[in-house]
């Protein structure tokens, strides 16, 4: 408020600097001059906005980069880190399923929001309900075998003093059906639930010693290919799956040529034969237990289990094993067992 006495002129120019609260900048300075009685006026000073302010500056100036960019590192950051965090239970439920199927039981912990937990408490319940129903399995085959040993020596005994030659001969051959049935069911049974911690066995020295085997036995293993590192598994049972597959081969073919291929990925043994191979309508149902192709059981005095047998072990392993016929003749078997 000055009076009217002092002229616009004679008002010094910091003072619309001070009173607008910014720094020089150059701009024009709007001075209005009211009347607010016969002695008194009233001064209203702005800063007028720069016309060339727009083609000066940039929307996207590089401070503004910068803070962007420098946000959306740190959302990133923090969405990361919660799906890391919220996907942590599947990851372990997943483990825990893949262990459950190779034979590992393992104890999910009961963590997290409610959905896991109540997924980590069935998943628990799951594993001890399967197991306990393969102990109770293994337990009702023991005492089957227990049970039927002395009953079916009594009825070869009784066999043996029938007077009549052919009845004799038939009762002698269904109670030996069934002594083959009740070792195949418990030899089944025990080939493929070993249990065995599992350690780093060295595959390609195993079936070198089965190629020495058969060397002496005037039949022939063929070995190629290379078996990088250790693999993690049973070797009982891994033993028994190749050795039951290096048999048949050996059994149609004569001779046996196996090729390891090992990856990061997986360990794959192919074994090839010499043999008539199998029709294709055929290549599933030869898996099924007591399933035997030839109608001379004399020459091989197998079961019909082998095959299933090595197929339960290696996907006990996680892995599979199929057939195939070759082009050329023979039998391809092929033995995946996956690593990690």
């Amino acid at each position: 408020m000055l009076n009217n006495e002092t002229l616009l002129d004679d008002l010094p120019a910091r003072w619309a600097d001070l009173s607008l609260l910014v720094r020089p900048s150059g701009s024009p300075i709007l001075v209005m001059q009211l009347p607010i009685s016969d002695k008194e006026w009233l001064y209203l000073a702005t800063v007028m906005p720069d016309a060339q302010f727009l083609d000066a500056a940039s929307p996207l100036s590089t401070e503004r980069l910068m803070s962007l960019v420098i946000s959306l590192m740190v959302i990133l950051l923090l969405g990361v880190w919660i799906v890391r965090v919220l996907l942590r239970p599947l990851r372990q439920l997943v483990r825990a399923l893949e262990s459950f199927g190779k034979g590992e039981q393992k104890h999910l912990p009961e963590r997290g929001s409610q959905e896991v937990i109540t997924a980590a408490k069935a998943f628990n319940a799951m594993q001890g309900r399967i197991q306990r129903y393969l102990d109770d399995r293994e337990k009702l085959f023991a005492s089957i075998s227990h049970d039927l040993k002395t009953p079916i020596t009594r009825l070869r005994l009784r066999a043996e003093m029938l007077e009549d030659d052919k009845q004799r001969e038939a009762m002698a051959r269904d109670l030996e059906d069934l002594d083959i049935m009740v070792k195949g069911a418990l030899q089944s049974v025990k080939d493929t639930d070993i249990h065995e911690n599992r350690v780093e066995v060295d595959l390609w020295r195993m079936m070198l010693y089965m190629a020495d085997g058969a060397d002496i036995a005037g039949k022939k293993i063929e070995l190629s290919g290379q078996q990088r590192q250790p693999y993690l598994g049973k070797p009982l049972a891994l033993k028994r799956c190749i050795g039951n597959l290096l048999d048949n081969a050996l059994y149609y073919g004569k001779e046996a040529y196996v090729t390891v291929t090992d990856s990061d990925v997986a360990l794959i043994i192919s074994i090839r034969d010499q043999g008539p191979g199998i029709p294709d309508s055929q290549l599933v149902r030869v898996f099924q237990p007591y399933t035997r192709l030839t109608t001379d059981h004399s020459n091989h005095p197998g079961m019909g289990l082998g095959l299933s047998i090595s197929r339960n072990i290696a996907r006990a392993h996680g892995g599979e094993v199929s057939l195939r016929n070759h082009p050329q003749g023979g039998l391809v078997v092929t033995v995946t067992l996956p690593r990690g």
